[in-house]
């Protein structure tokens, strides 16, 4: 292989492996704005560090890929605690917009979130409180 070739090839493989580190992390923008909305509407209830556990609300650090209503040391509504599946982006969006229209019965007191913008600002900012 050339030194032109090689170049080339060298180039071509940062380029890609660029475009796949971008596409698998949130922007910048997104988790700011993400955390300024968990910042006004969730952080008088719910904590995001491990270290502050459960507030009254569930604590949300890793909350994406978590079994519905099995958060250790939480008690959840009969409604979340007898809920199948994990939260992932479509639970998430659904519970966020309308709580009780999502787990008829949750405990949650939380009108929702209207504006789609926000709640998808919202959960990227969640995928990245571990």
């Amino acid at each position: 292989m050339t030194l032109v070739k090689a170049a080339r090839w060298f180039s071509s493989v940062l380029v890609a492996a660029s475009a796949v580190a971008s596409a698998a992390t949130p922007d910048d923008q997104s988790v700011s704005l993400g955390h300024h909305q968990f910042e006004s509407s969730c952080a008088m209830c719910h904590a995001v560090e491990k270290s502050k556990g459960n507030i009254v609300g569930p604590n949300l650090a890793g909350v994406v890929g978590r079994k519905i209503g099995k958060l250790s040391g939480f008690q959840y509504s009969a409604a979340l605690k007898d809920s199948k599946g994990a939260w992932d982006e479509a639970s998430l969006d659904a519970f966020l917009k309308n709580p009780q229209a999502a787990q008829p019965g949750t405990a949650m007191p939380f009108a929702g979130i209207r504006n789609d913008e926000d709640r998808r600002a919202l959960i990227t900012y969640l995928k990245t409180a571990r």
